[in-house]
């Protein structure tokens, strides 16, 4: 009888460190709302709206600049750049503080000389993702060749509370349609 009453309690210890292992995971889940690869962004500093594609695969986020100069102001590393894509009526044109440079991995086509990472310059830019205001980091780099002008990776979609369907793309287009 002692047996299984120890057996009874072992198998209720373990049912319930179970359960409420599921419990986190289930609250985080339920505060983050799925999104297509494809979503709108609006830039809020110039109210200009552009697509990003969410990657996961990425871990930082990206924004397509061209005419890059960094430069200094007050012992502080600063850059300028144009904002400019296919996809965009405007070209835009910024002056930002540096917040790091960061160290992106080349890709195999670009071919393997010495180095093997680019060094880009950080800067901090606020948008507008699902109607709430994000303060995110974007890496700079010319994405005129690429379909979108914007990449969000894995920090900017935590940071947005993002799950990606891949299978999808321009859910808010299709939630603000039916207002």
């Amino acid at each position: 009888m002692k047996t299984q009453t120890n057996r009874f309690c072992y198998f209720n210890v373990i049912l319930s460190i179970i359960v409420l292992s599921l419990i986190p995971t289930t609250t985080m889940a339920s505060s983050k709302s799925v999104y297509g690869y494809l979503e709108p962004v609006t830039l809020t500093s110039d109210d200009i709206t552009l697509t990003a594609k969410l990657d996961t695969g990425a871990e930082t986020a990206s924004i397509s600049a061209q005419d890059i100069q960094i430069y200094e102001k007050d012992g502080k590393e600063y850059v300028k750049f144009k904002l400019s894509h296919p996809e965009l009526d405007q070209t835009l044109r910024y002056d930002l503080p540096i917040i790091r440079h960061a160290k992106i991995k080349k890709r195999a086509s670009e071919g393997q000389k010495a180095e093997t990472h680019h060094s880009r310059p950080v800067v901090n830019m606020q948008i507008s993702f699902d109607g709430q205001l994000h303060n995110i980091m974007v890496n700079l780099i010319d994405r005129s060749h690429f379909s979108t002008p914007m990449l969000l990776g894995r920090r900017a979609l935590e940071k947005v509370g993002a799950i990606v369907d891949s299978t999808v793309k321009n859910t808010l287009l299709t939630k603000n349609d039916d207002f």
